[in-house]
């Protein structure tokens, strides 16, 4: 009984993903949910919104009480001449609070473009790890499909040796080309654990188990040009949206840093308890006067250094930003174009000269480093070509990061 229990017990505990292909589009919701730097990101923007309020609010009232007159001889305070009870509240020059809820608006507008930025170094980390494990996963397989071919030849030439109709050395490199293609396929599978471990990090999932990715890539396509996809990061980019949000702070700051040299406001009122006389209240009304006003001078500089070394950052964001998308633009259709010749020439021209050194080699017309040669080849062109598939992949998911938006697309993509 308690082995049934068992069996039903790890047969619902595991996740719904277990046995599933993993698309892209799935790891991309999934790490939204399940990734606790995005997380975190969220709750850091969360915090500085609720710090506009706390900016803009008035300082807490003062109340207090005085005893005066007491007798020294005694700690009753009844029997001194008066009670005074006080309540004081200081008010801001008018404008000010303004400016500070202002400053602190801009604050969480920077903080919350800092997160966005945040989420897409996560998304950019996850899409680039998935990318270069499909590349691995079709790697291996084109790597254990030379494994089983050289593992019939290895076979076929020990028994044309024996035969003798092949030479002693045949077998012998068979048999090394095996076994340096082994080796490479323990190299890949290494790889890939290194970049499995990374995906389910990112994915918040448990140290254990297999994700199995489609065997299908849907590649990205980009129809917009470069300068439409330069004039929308500048739109849109994270880290430039962040500098224009710190810039309007700065100015608030000067704003603010220029109303230091006004005065304040504080407004008391007492009620005055007295023993021998009938009770009185009285109220007070004073300012505070900026008298050094060197050290608002001072502020004052400070705001503006700051402001101008705010813009001279952006300015310099948004050239290298305009480099930074042209690279991955070009690396984008630098692969998409490698992909298309090895697809419609390279490919076919290379799996045709393995066919042919395949049948040549049966009939005695060609050696078998020909043979050897046309399957390392192939191999080699199979492996660049997997290389390009996560290139397009991955300088698309960086366009993406970069612009800090889904790029447009034209007509014909789906």
């Amino acid at each position: 009984m308690r082995l049934w229990i068992i069996t039903i017990w790890l047969v619902f505990s595991i996740p719904a993903w277990a046995d599933e292909e993993l698309t892209l589009e799935t790891a991309v919701a999934e790490v939204l949910a399940q990734n606790p730097d995005i997380r975190a990101a969220g709750f850091q923007a969360e915090a500085a919104r609720s710090r506009i309020p706390q900016a803009k609010g008035l300082d807490d009232p003062s109340v207090g009480v005085m005893f005066e007159e007491v007798p020294i001889d005694t700690l009753d305070v009844g029997q001194g001449e008066m009670i005074n009870y006080r309540l004081e509240q200081k008010l801001p020059f008018p404008g000010k609070r303004h400016v500070r809820g202002k400053t602190a608006r801009f604050d969480a507008e920077a903080e919350r473009e800092v997160s966005r930025g945040r989420i897409g170094d996560v998304l950019l980390d996850l899409k680039m790890t998935y990318y270069e494990l499909y590349r691995l996963d079709r790697q291996l397989e084109v790597t254990r499909e030379n494994v089983e071919l050289f593992r019939q030849l290895a076979a076929s030439t020990k028994t044309a040796y024996g035969a003798g109709q092949t030479t002693a050395d045949t077998p012998l490199k068979a048999q090394v080309e095996l076994s340096m293609l082994q080796n490479e396929e323990i190299g890949l599978k290494q790889e890939r654990m290194t970049h499995l471990a990374h995906l389910k990090a990112l994915l918040n999932r448990p140290g254990h188990g297999e994700i199995t990715l489609t065997k299908i890539l849907d590649l990205p396509r980009v129809e917009a040009s470069l300068d439409d996809i330069a004039a929308g990061a500048l739109e849109s980019r994270p880290e430039l949206t962040t500098l224009a949000a710190m810039e309007g702070r700065d100015r608030a700051k000067l704003t603010g840093a220029r109303q230091g040299l006004l005065p304040d406001l504080s407004l008391a009122l007492e009620y005055n308890q007295r023993i021998a006389r009938q009770d009185a209240w009285s109220g007070t009304a004073t300012i505070n006067v900026p008298l050094y006003f060197w050290k608002h001078r001072g502020e004052i500089n400070e705001a503006k250094a700051s402001l101008a070394a705010t813009r001279a950052e952006n300015e310099s964001a948004r050239i290298h930003t305009r480099h930074e998308i042209e690279q991955a633009y070009s690396a984008f259709r630098a692969a998409e174009e490698t992909l298309e010749n090895f697809e419609r020439e390279i490919l076919p021209a290379a799996n045709a000269t393995l066919k042919t050194a395949r049948t040549s080699y049966r009939t005695g017309k060609v050696q078998f480093l020909t043979l050897v040669d046309a399957a390392r080849t192939l191999r080699e062109l199979k492996m660049t070509y997997y290389e390009n598939q996560a290139g397009i992949g991955i300088a698309y998911a960086q366009l993406e990061r970069l612009t800090g938006m889904t790029l447009p697309k034209g007509e014909n993509d789906e």
